[in-house]
């Protein structure tokens, strides 16, 4: 049976970055307003201490006042701010205060795409109402199985999957201009990708299998071999992390890291000491991205073990590699 919304959830329309940078504004704000999470899923990255930093293992939950400030702040960018995301490393639904966040954001003028990467299992008809009234651009709901046994093996969450079902499907009828993409990692469905499609491709704008990879690994991937990205998509390793270049991070309490990675290399500050521009633009920050531009992330030791730079390559125009030397020229330009 042939689906039409059998469609990668990422925007199509891609500058060739490579071509733009430096930026004077991120494209991507992440703003983590929950690193709470309902699930223990046995493949998630939170719970191995051996790999996550600290601070994104403390289950916490984003306060209104810090959250205004970071909107108040993402105001001070010279451009506009293409998508900003309201999670990250945990549960956004959590955090109970996302609809009125949502809305805040809107009525603040930012008119990038606001969106959300949840779980979806907290989502009940009230919350929905709410998310929709409160405009949000899109949401991405990652599946962890087709049925209840599944939920609870991988998750330890004793779920009703037909109701979870009839939730989601309540969101479709009443999203209005949402966008609703539904996912699923391969593993969870080995032989039932027909099943998956047949159930969520009626219910949602977008429906994907994903192709498992690591966020992290000790293996050598400096060999120059091709790797492939979530989606399957195969591109040669990535010298310089693109991810880097495009994105802040903000955590619940309102650290600045540059970048969404398990283990950060440095901090920027807080949002209650300095502002997003300031750490933008941070000289330490600057530092780190010329060294990326002129030696790779295989030289760093904050860098060299990432899969995220691997798996956040999308199309051929978010690869930097070939533009290493032309942006660290512009870099170093006087009025850069």
């Amino acid at each position: 049976m042939g689906y039409n919304n059998i469609i990668k959830s990422y925007s199509q329309d891609r500058n060739v970055l490579g071509k733009v940078l430096p930026l004077d504004t991120p494209y991507t704000v992440l703003i983590d307003i929950s690193d709470a999470c309902n699930l223990r899923c046995k493949y998630c990255f939170r719970y191995d201490t051996n790999i996550v930093a600290e601070d994104y293992r403390k289950n916490r939950l984003m306060d209104w006042e810090t959250f205004v400030e970071v909107v108040a702040q993402m105001k001070e960018f010279p451009s506009q701010i293409k998508r900003i995301a309201l999670s990250h490393n945990g549960e956004p639904l959590c955090n109970r205060k996302l609809p009125q966040m949502v809305s805040y954001i809107k009525k603040a003028g930012l008119t990038g795409r606001t969106e959300i990467h949840t779980n979806g299992l907290l989502l009940d008809e009230q919350y929905i109402n709410e998310l929709c009234e409160a405009g949000i651009d899109r949401v991405v709901i990652s599946l962890q199985g087709l049925d209840e046994e599944s939920y609870y093996k991988e998750c330890g969450a004793k779920i009703d999957f037909t109701q979870f079902y009839n939730n989601l499907k309540y969101f479709y009828q009443k999203k209005q201009d949402t966008q609703i993409h539904i996912k699923i990692v391969d593993e969870a469905v080995r032989e039932e990708k027909e099943k998956f499609y047949e159930l969520f491709s009626p219910i949602a704008d977008r429906v994907f299998v994903e192709t498992v990879v690591p966020l992290w690994t000790e293996s050598d991937m400096s060999s120059g071999k091709s790797e492939k990205n979530k989606y399957g998509d195969t591109f040669k390793v990535q010298q310089c992390c693109p991810l880097i270049f495009y994105t802040i991070n903000v955590l619940p309490d309102g650290t600045i890291y540059p970048c969404s990675h398990i283990r950060p290399p440095f901090k920027l500050g807080n949002v209650k000491e300095t502002t997003l521009y300031q750490a933008w633009n941070d000289i330490q920050k600057r530092k780190f991205l010329k060294n990326m531009l002129k030696y790779g992330r295989f030289k760093s030791e904050a860098c060299k073990n990432c899969y995220i730079p691997q798996n956040t390559v999308m199309t051929p125009e978010d690869s930097i590699d070939a533009y290493a030397g032309e942006i660290l020229e512009r870099f170093n330009c006087p009025d850069k």
